[in-house]
């Protein structure tokens, strides 16, 4: 069917509540070390068309993001980075990998569209580390490259990058993987350089990933440079999480710093609404496809020994009413922030066949928005009929967890994974 992600349209909301207080992460570009090699693979790109006079841009970022996996991988010991499962199955079963365009080289799928060049451009541009079409570094990022990162390149006896530049403007090429092999300094200096972070790089980082750099004076105004501070305060906590109670103690925090904080408490406070909404929503739709050829009732009883009355004690329907704005934004449509306002209402008064209903039209409302997508489900002569139902769904959160239950991220664990990083 088409349309299967997102059924409900919850995406634009969250996202768009989101970007007041994150303006340049998206939810996979959380990695520092992704970044450098998103930098020095543009940087390569360019030095490789340049001395070549061939614009195989794209074919040189893929190689050297394929020797930077295996770098990380095999000496530095790392499996968070895009394509790890690839490369481990191939340092595991060969002492040669490819480089490459191939499909034999390539460290995911599509390593075009999911690796660093596809998911990590956009972000890298507005953090303004890159810029320009074609896309190229900024002077910013430039300078860290050719004073940082290519001085540790060259110590490692590497004729400076002229090594690196030769193995990446070749036209085929296999990386040796030995222990004491051809690659074996190759490979030690991209993990070098890959494997720790110096202070120009964390105070660049800082300022432009952290922060949200020049750009963010127009994406959030400020506030993702107060968020990141309030947010280094929960560094220490191991079992930190974001919850509603996690994000109300963040909003707290941020009143006492000010007018900036001020304001970043507000917009967090509506993160919060609007999560105590939409994620039981999405939860009661996932528990609605599992009844096929149920009654209304018969699954809304189900839904109401389950929650009880607990809705009325999470959704504030004054605070909700504020946010309704944001809430239209699945559809863009008048009736979308009606209809969820409908929903909080339900919800809040314990009407689950209502809710169950709306939910329902929602669903229809943005399968149809889609391109005339038939519903993932529709009540017909007083029973559920079910046409797409995703099995790997978690269950029916109980009533006593709906206080502490969140699902969408709202980019907040990118920036504390980068404020990690940048402490650490």
């Amino acid at each position: 069917m088409k349309g299967s992600r997102d059924p409900l349209g919850v995406q634009p909301i969250w996202s768009r509540l989101g970007r007041h207080v994150v303006g340049n992460l998206t939810t996979v570009s959380n990695s520092v070390t992704d970044f450098t090699v998103l930098l020095l693979g543009y940087y390569f790109a360019e030095r490789v068309a340049s001395e070549t006079h061939v614009d195989e841009y794209v074919t040189t970022f893929l190689k050297w993001e394929q020797l930077a996996a295996y770098a990380r991988a095999a000496r530095n010991n790392e499996r968070s980075f895009r394509g790890t499962e690839r490369v481990a199955r191939r340092l595991s079963e060969s002492k040669t990998a490819p480089l490459g365009m191939g499909s034999d080289a390539q460290i995911l799928s599509n390593q075009k569209i999911y690796g660093l060049w596809g998911l990590y451009s956009v972000p890298g541009k507005a953090s303004g580390l890159l810029e320009g079409d074609p896309t190229h570094l900024t002077s910013v990022a430039r300078d860290l490259v050719e004073q940082v990162h290519l001085p540790l390149l060259a110590k490692a006896g590497l004729r400076g990058v002229r090594t690196l530049i030769e193995r990446l403007s070749s036209e085929h090429g296999f990386l040796d993987l030995r222990e004491h092999g051809r690659d074996e300094a190759l490979l030690d200096s991209i993990a070098r350089v890959l494997g720790t972070l110096r202070a120009p790089e964390k105070a660049l980082y800082r300022e432009h990933l952290l922060y949200g750099g020049p750009g963010d004076r127009e994406a959030t105004h400020g506030l993702q440079r107060a968020f990141a501070d309030v947010l280094e305060s929960t560094l220490d906590d191991p079992d930190w999480r974001v919850t509603p109670e996690s994000i109300l103690f963040l909003a707290h925090r941020a009143r006492a710093m000010g007018t900036a904080g001020e304001a970043l408490a507000n917009r967090l406070e509506r993160i919060r609404t609007c999560e105590l909404l939409i994620a039981p929503t999405v939860a009661l739709f996932e528990h609605t496809l599992n009844h096929e050829g149920q009654s209304l009732q018969a699954i809304a009883q189900a839904v109401r020994e389950h929650w009880g009355t607990a809705p009325r004690d999470t959704i504030d329907l004054g605070a909700t009413e504020a946010i309704e704005p944001e809430l239209r934004a699945g559809t863009g449509e008048p009736e979308s922030g009606t209809r969820w306002m409908r929903l909080a209402r339900a919800l809040h008064g314990g009407d689950y066949e209502e809710a169950i209903r709306l939910v329902l039209e929602q669903n229809a409302t943005i399968m149809k928005a889609r391109g005339d997508a038939a519903p993932w489900a529709r009540l017909a002569d007083g029973k559920l009929h079910v046409n797409l139902r995703d099995d790997s769904s978690p269950r029916l959160p109980p009533g006593e967890r709906l206080p502490l239950y969140w699902r969408h991220a709202y980019f907040i664990d990118s920036l504390r994974s980068v404020a990690f990083a940048l402490r650490a």
